[in-house]
C-alpha cells in the first residue's frame, strides 16, 4: 500500500515570495541544497531556470496540483539538459561539474562513502555546509543564456524521447523507463535523484501531457526562426535575480 505524501504547505509571504513548508520530508531538505549546489557551481544555472519556470508558468504547465509540471521536475529538466548538450569544439560539456556532483551528493547518499556533503548520517542542520566543500569550477564553455535557453526547447521538442526514457541528473544523462509501478503508463518520467521516485508523476491526464509537448514543440520551431528571447519566450513582468 502506498504511503501518504509528507504534509505540505504552500504559503504567501508579506514580500510575495512563495515558499513551500515541509514537514518530516527529509528528501526535501536534501535535494534543495543539491540545487543549490548546482547553482553555486555555476551562474548560468540560476537564471536559466528562472526563465523557464517564467515560460512555463506563463503557459499554466508549471503547476503539479493541476495536473502539469512541478517546479521541481522543470529543475530537473533544465539540469538534465545541461548535462547531456553536445560537445562544442573545445570537447567539453557546458556544465562537467554537474555530472561529477552524483560524486559528492548522490553517491554519498546511496552508499555513505563520502563524509563530508550529503552522508545520509549527516545531521540535517549541517546540511546547509555541503554545497561550501565543491570545489571552484569555470566553465570553457561561453554559451550565453539565449543560447541555452533555445538549446533546452530544441532538446525537448525534437531529441528527448517521452515515450521510453526517463530524465536521470543522478545518471547525468537520459535512461530507459524502468519496468517498474512508480514508471509505468507514466507520460512523464523524471527521476528524483535522492529516492527513485517520479517527480513528474502529477502529469496524469493525457490531455495535459500534450499541452506540455505542444508547448515544447511550439517554442522549439520558434526559436529557430528568432533571435531575440522575448520574441518566442512571451511573458510579461520582471525576473529577479
Amino acid at each position: 500500500m502506498a504511503l501518504p505524501a509528507p504534509p505540505r504547505l504552500t504559503a504567501l509571504t508579506s514580500g510575495k515570495v512563495d515558499f513551500d513548508l515541509n514537514v518530516n520530508n527529509v528528501i526535501g531538505i536534501r535535494n534543495t541544497f543539491l540545487l543549490r549546489a548546482y547553482a553555486f557551481i555555476e551562474n548560468r544555472v540560476r537564471p536559466l531556470v528562472l526563465v523557464i519556470k517564467k515560460w512555463a508558468s506563463f503557459h499554466e504547465i508549471n503547476d503539479a496540483s493541476r495536473g502539469t509540471l512541478s517546479s521541481y521536475s522543470l529543475v530537473l529538466m533544465v539540469l538534465h539538459y545541461l548535462q547531456i548538450i553536445l560537445y562544442l569544439e573545445n570537447g567539453q560539456n557546458i556544465l562537467e561539474l554537474l555530472a561529477k556532483l552524483k560524486e559528492y551528493y548522490i553517491h554519498a547518499y546511496y552508499k555513505a562513502k563520502l563524509q563530508e556533503c550529503f552522508d545520509p548520517t549527516m545531521q540535517l542542520h549541517l546540511v546547509h555546509q555541503a554545497p561550501c566543500t565543491i570545489p571552484p569550477y569555470i566553465s570553457k564553455n561561453g554559451s550565453s543564456l539565449g543560447d541555452l535557453l533555445i538549446g533546452f526547447f530544441k532538446y525537448y521538442a525534437t531529441e528527448f524521447d517521452w515515450s521510453h526514457q526517463m530524465i536521470s541528473v543522478r545518471e547525468a544523462k537520459a535512461v530507459a523507463r524502468p519496468d517498474g509501478i512508480e514508471w509505468r503508463n507514466k507520460f512523464i518520467c523524471v527521476e528524483e535523484p535522492f529516492d527513485g521516485t517520479n517527480t513528474a508523476r502529477a502529469v496524469h491526464e493525457k490531455q495535459k501531457f500534450d499541452i506540455i509537448r505542444g508547448e515544447f514543440a511550439q517554442v522549439g520551431c520558434l526559436s529557430e526562426e528568432h533571435e531575440r528571447m522575448c520574441d518566442f519566450v512571451p511573458f510579461s513582468g520582471q525576473i529577479h535575480l
